[in-house]
């Protein structure tokens, strides 16, 4: 009854799942990051930050 609990209720597939959802979350991620870069959104505000530190600085 022992064996038949622990392939029933084992978790020796629950390590592998975690990567694999570490790893879609990781995918997910830099696709979202690699279309703000592609659209030039990271530029803009960039430019927008150091802009406004420079007109703060009285530059």
């Amino acid at each position: 009854m022992e064996r038949i609990k622990s392939v029933v209720y084992g978790q020796s597939g629950q390590t592998t799942a975690e990567y694999a959802l570490v790893l879609l979350v990781v995918a997910l991620l830099v696709g979202v990051l690699a279309a703000f870069v592609k659209a030039g959104t990271f530029t803009d505000m960039f430019d927008t930050i150091v802009s406004g530190l420079v007109k703060r600085a009285g530059g």
